[in-house]
């Protein structure tokens, strides 16, 4: 009998960690769409950011903080080689739940401008958005300035 219920024993431990691994699995599978949808998500976000057909608004919803700098965005929308300004995304890490690390490319006409330059997408209010202080770098190296620059970017939230 004592064998038996060592058998016994060893198929219930058998199938408790055939349960544990595919439920750890599922788990792991469940965690990894997300991971995949984020991924998507900001590089999608970044390619229409940097897209020269994409509208104000919705290049102001892309951005953190985009409120405060619309009026920079207008403005540059009105300049005929913004028309033709793209950005290819080539590797994003996440960093945590509401951070990541962005290396991508701007275009203009086709051609790249701004090789491998690295930025950050933040999570605000469960979207992923470019971060502002990327886009202030950006400005800064065309020779741009606005107080949204010098203003403290605020907490990105889940």
């Amino acid at each position: 009998m004592g064998i038996y219920l060592g058998r016994r024993e060893k198929r219930f431990r058998l199938v408790f960690l055939i349960f544990c691994l595919g439920s750890a699995l599922s788990a792991c599978g469940g965690s990894s769409s997300n991971t995949a949808a984020d991924l998507a998500a900001i590089k999608s976000g970044w390619a229409n950011f940097f897209s020269g057909s994409t509208s104000a608004k919705e290049k102001v919803s892309l951005l953190q903080n985009g409120k405060q700098f619309s009026q920079i965005i207008n403005l540059a929308l009105q300049q005929p080689i913004e028309k033709t300004a793209s950005a290819t995304v080539s590797k994003v890490v996440l960093d945590s739940s509401s951070k990541a690390t962005v290396t991508y490319s701007l275009n203009l006409g086709g051609k790249p401008v701004l090789q491998d330059q690295t930025g950050t997408a933040v999570k605000v209010n469960g979207k992923w958005q470019v971060g502002d202080s990327s886009f202030c770098g950006l400005l800064s190296l065309e020779g741009q300035t606005t107080p949204a620059c010098s203003t403290p970017t605020s907490s990105a939230s889940s």
